[in-house]
């Protein structure tokens, strides 16, 4: 029953890293989650905040990625969908930020494969592919 619990909750969960750190406070990173879910035109109620990890000494070291659980699982599908557009985001850093969603560790060893493999195709001179599921295809132009 927990792990069902579990793999409800993740449904709502998304990963964001970003270039720097937002804050250690919890309310400088609300705000500024609100603020790049705002600007992707996204309805939003976000439920849980926190950043994973122990915080380094080191100023130049990797920031810490920020777990966000939003209320419902069409909410974060539609952050997913439009988060590709902060590459082009320029103002304010936006494009240093990247959205991925929560994945157990048996599914993000899936995707580290899959990225691997593709990898490794495109350098053998395949081109057009794309991951989308569990396989890997080629993009239909």
């Amino acid at each position: 029953m927990e792990k069902e619990i579990q793999k409800r909750c993740k449904k709502c969960d998304c990963f964001w890293s970003a270039s720097e750190e937002a804050g250690v406070r919890i309310a400088e990173d609300l705000d500024t989650m609100q603020t790049v879910i705002g600007n992707l035109q996204v309805k939003h109620d976000i439920t849980k905040l926190v950043r994973l990890g122990k915080k380094a000494e080191d100023p130049k070291a990797k920031p810490r990625p920020l777990l966000v659980s939003l209320h419902s699982e069409e909410e974060r599908a539609e952050l997913l969908k439009k988060a590709k557009n902060l590459k082009g985001m320029e103002e304010g850093g936006l494009n240093k930020i990247f959205i991925s969603p929560d994945l157990t560790p048996k599914q993000w060893q899936i995707q580290k494969n899959l990225v691997a493999e593709m990898k490794k195709r495109q350098s053998e001179g395949e081109t057009g592919l794309i991951i989308v599921g569990s396989k890997i295809v080629r993009r239909r132009w």
